[in-house]
């Protein structure tokens, strides 16, 4: 299969175990794909990531065309601290789940097309971003930024068929932050802090960061004597109140609410 990336392997899988349940002969033999693909996924940083990527973007709906090219941008820089070669020898490991036939197949009525549009889209976004002066598609990144920016724009119910992944392990982490501080060395300590926060944080973590956030940038402002600009500060402290938590928008508030905090101070 030319395009192999964790979205269309998960895809084929979740196919598979919808199968299962109308032949109980497939039953233990999708488990144990099942199970094996989890493995695989469990013991690779590049496929934790890669799985995370596409399940959020699939999942995202953000109106604000600005904060749409922010939010791919981000999660595509992620993968800035890899190699082409590194991401294709980690995806080489998802053809023991890509069966004979899949090709053809995959075009079929029982796999969603636009959903096979998505993740190739996000695939050429992620490969392209690490090629370099004439092997760069300029078109083809244009044409597939556009798909996911009009993918995300679009209001949505939750597309993906997630197939559960333990959170990453502590040495997983501490490996991708290092090799992102090498890369990004000029990143101040309050970023790389905040970085580490956003990769290592459980939901409840994020949204008391959240909180923290909300309620140090609202102090700074109320502590801000400037008459004229009065007005923009009230704006500013009804738009913080109002954020509220919610697991699809949390990374973005607290990026944005960092940005303000380090402006104000």
């Amino acid at each position: 299969m030319k395009n192999i990336n964790i979205g269309i392997a998960n895809l084929i899988i979740s196919n598979k175990l919808k199968e299962s349940h109308f032949n109980n002969n497939l039953i233990e033999e999708s488990r144990k794909i099942t199970s094996d693909f989890l493995e695989i996924v469990k013991n690779s940083p590049i496929l934790q990531l890669e799985f995370k990527v596409f399940s959020g973007i699939e999942n995202k709906h953000i109106d604000n065309e600005i904060l749409i090219k922010e939010y791919v941008d981000k999660n595509i820089e992620l993968f800035e601290i890899y190699t082409i070669e590194e991401i294709e020898a980690e995806r080489a490991k998802l053809k023991l789940f890509i069966g004979e036939g899949v090709v053809s197949k995959i075009n079929e009525a029982e796999y969603n097309l636009e959903r096979i549009d998505l993740y190739n889209a996000i695939d050429t976004l992620i490969t392209e971003s690490l090629k370099y002066g004439n092997d760069v598609d300029v078109d083809r990144i244009h044409e597939s930024f556009t798909f996911v920016f009009n993918h995300i724009k679009t209001p949505k119910k939750s597309l993906i068929e997630n197939v559960d992944v333990e959170p990453l392990n502590e040495e997983i982490i501490e490996i991708a932050v290092e090799k992102f501080n090498e890369k990004y060395a000029e990143l101040n300590e309050n970023d790389k802090d905040l970085l580490k926060k956003l990769i290592k944080s459980s939901d409840g973590e994020k949204e008391t960061l959240l909180e923290a956030l909300k309620t140090e940038n609202i102090t700074i402002l109320k502590s801000i004597s400037n008459e004229s600009a009065k007005a923009n500060i009230e704006k500013a402290v009804k738009k913080i109140n109002e954020m509220i938590y919610s697991k699809d928008n949390v990374d973005n508030n607290i990026i944005e609410l960092h940005e303000l905090k380090k402006e104000l101070i």
